[in-house]
C-alpha cells in the first residue's frame, strides 16, 4: 500500500507564504529601528571676526577677569598687546565662574603682536580672558589684551 501525502488546499500555501513575508518584513523593520542613530554632522567653525580689547591694572599677586560673548563655533586668539612697565604675566582663557575665570588654557607671556593663545570655541556662549601675576611682579602694571573670536 502506497502512502500518499495529503495535498493542502492552495489557500493554505498562500497564507503560509504571506505569513513568512510579514515575519521577514517585521524583522527588517525591527532591525533597522534598533540600529545606532547617526550623529549629526559637526558644525563648520567660522573664522573669527570680532575683536574685544580689555585694559586693566594688575597689582602684585592680583588677577583680573574679562568676560566676552562668542556668537558661534570658531577660532579664538588671545594676544597680550601691552604691559607697562614691561613684565612677564600670566594670561588665560576659560569660562566665567562668578567674578573669576575658570581657566581652560593659560600661558605666561610678555607683550607681543603675535597671539600667545589660540584655540577653537566649541560652543557659543560667554567665555572669559584673565590676566594674573604669575609670581614675578614687583610692582603694579597696566596691560591691554585682545581677543579675536567669532
Amino acid at each position: 500500500m502506497k502512502h500518499r501525502t495529503p495535498r493542502l488546499p492552495s489557500w493554505v500555501v498562500v497564507r503560509r507564504t504571506q505569513g513568512l513575508c510579514a515575519l521577514f518584513a517585521a524583522g527588517l523593520l525591527l532591525g533597522s529601528a534598533c540600529s545606532d542613530p547617526k550623529a549629526p554632522a559637526a558644525p563648520t567653525p567660522i573664522a573669527p571676526t570680532i575683536t574685544d580689547t580689555f585694559n586693566g591694572t594688575l597689582p602684585v599677586g592680583g588677577d583680573n577677569s574679562h568676560p566676552f560673548i562668542v556668537s558661534a563655533i570658531g577660532g579664538i586668539t588671545v594676544t597680550l598687546t601691552n604691559v607697562t612697565p614691561p613684565a612677564l604675566v600670566g594670561m588665560g582663557i576659560g569660562t566665567p565662574d562668578g567674578s573669576s575665570c575658570t581657566l581652560l588654557n593659560s600661558d605666561v607671556a610678555v607683550a607681543s603682536t603675535s597671539a600667545q593663545i589660540t584655540g577653537t570655541a566649541t560652543v557659543a556662549g560667554t567665555l572669559c580672558v584673565a590676566v594674573f601675576d604669575a609670581g614675578n611682579l614687583v610692582e603694579t602694571v597696566n596691560y591691554s589684551i585682545s581677543v579675536l573670536h567669532p
